[in-house]
């Protein structure tokens, strides 16, 4: 950590980016590394370039730049990053744009607006000017303030779910049309709902007993996804418009579903002093997955994206974990 003038080590220091206690210097400096090809990604934004509009490829290619560089000059961490930083760049670019850090207008990208969210003595910002961050957690900025502040703020501020699962549960089942169906399509799947849950989350047979529970139908890609329950040996359907499921937002009503019959797995996290490690049992729904990776390091960088394992400020996990406590997700210490 001391080389090259402890170049590494007062960036850490700079944004408070802690070693966790079992954790080894090289995985310490990769985590560093990843936060400044964030960092750098976003400064990249203000560049100016003979009047040119700045253009997502230009951010990749910062962050490739500043991945390259680091590599030459810490040469022991190559090999917890992939040899082709691409992965690494739409990891980074996706999270950006995923949680509103930058927006994607035609041939553009550009800055969200300043904005705060206060929560457990957390300030959960974006639109900083790079010389305004404080601290970093992953990739996402935030600084310590002295205030609980509100979580339905920050909720609103990355687009979270603002009712609990229990609630969303019951106001789709609440405004079901059901209608008797005599022949499911060859291609229909229905939610798993008993574990393990890593033999994959859809099963090819229904569940009986009066149940409801979720089914998709059509090509993958474009199915169609429907409530369904059984009465009296025979099968009800309820279609769910598209909006409620599109790009993996049917995991928000998965997720209710399996928590209302008390099978959805908890978040499992260890503490390592400064850092806690997490694992995801079971994929959250894409504006809260998002949001928890924005404010993560990826448990490897050579699997990326990962969607299932990442590390996360103490302090910072913490705010995050009332949060979706609040929604209704629970957690297990291990």
């Amino acid at each position: 950590m001391k080389k090259y003038n402890s170049l590494l080590l007062n960036i850490a220091e700079r944004y408070d980016i802690k070693k966790g206690n079992s954790e080894s210097d090289e995985k310490w400096k990769s985590r560093i590394i990843y936060s400044i090809c964030g960092l750098m990604a976003y400064s990249s934004l203000w560049d100016e370039i003979d009047e040119e509009a700045i253009s997502i490829v230009h951010m990749k290619n910062r962050i490739r730049t500043i991945l390259d560089d680091y590599q030459c000059i810490y040469p022991e961490v190559k090999n917890l990053f992939l040899t082709n930083s691409k992965n690494l760049e739409d990891e980074i670019s996706d999270i950006f744009q995923n949680c509103g850090i930058v927006y994607h207008c035609p041939h553009r990208i550009i800055p969200s607006l300043r904005k705060e969210a206060s929560f457990c003595n957390i300030s959960f910002q974006r639109g900083f000017p790079i010389d305004d961050i404080v601290n970093i957690s992953g990739l996402g900025m935030y600084s310590d303030i002295n205030s609980e502040g509100n979580s339905l703020q920050l909720k609103k501020m990355f687009g979270l779910e603002e009712r609990t699962l229990h609630d969303v549960w019951s106001a789709i089942v609440s405004k079901a049309e059901w209608q008797q169906i005599f022949k499911f399509d060859t291609t229909t799947e229905y939610l798993r709902l008993k574990p393990p849950f890593t033999k994959g989350y859809w099963v090819n047979q229904a569940d009986t007993g009066g149940v409801i529970s979720l089914l998709r139908t059509g090509i993958k890609g474009v199915q169609n996804y429907f409530l369904y329950r059984e009465i009296n040996e025979k099968y009800e359907v309820s279609p769910l418009p598209y909006w409620q499921v599109e790009e993996y937002n049917y995991r928000t009503i998965a997720s209710a579903c399996l928590s209302e019959y008390k099978v959805l797995p908890s978040i499992e996290f260890n503490n390592d002093g400064e850092i806690i490690n997490i694992q995801l049992n079971y994929l959250l729904p894409p504006r809260e997955l998002n949001f928890l990776k924005l404010y993560s390091w990826p448990d490897s960088c050579n699997t990326l994206p990962s969607n299932f394992k990442m590390k996360c400020t103490t302090k910072v996990f913490y705010a995050i974990k009332h949060v979706l406590q609040d929604e209704g997700y629970e957690f297990a210490e291990r």
